[in-house]
């Protein structure tokens, strides 16, 4: 009976078992982005970067840490280049 259910049992995904086997990790933990990698996004509601956490610690984090600059007057029309004469 044991054989039985245990086959019933709706198996993981080969990828994750063999992933935790190798990193000996649980699931709560959340996969962290290579720190040599930034995120730019932008969009109508506005402009953003996200940068890695080991960054805001280095030197350079003070450069990211400060005030924002001046919002643009100019809304975002979806050009990535703009000519201005």
């Amino acid at each position: 009976m044991d054989t039985i259910n245990r086959l019933l049992k709706k198996q993981p995904p080969k990828r994750g078992r063999r992933a935790l086997e190798e990193s000996g990790q649980d699931d709560d933990a959340p996969e962290r982005a290579d720190p040599l990698f930034v995120r730019y996004v932008q969009n109508p509601k506005g402009t953003q970067l996200g940068v890695p956490d080991e960054w805001l610690q280095a030197p350079v984090g003070s450069f990211f840490a400060g005030e924002l600059g001046p919002k643009s007057q100019r809304p975002f029309y979806g050009r990535m280049v703009e000519e201005v004469s």
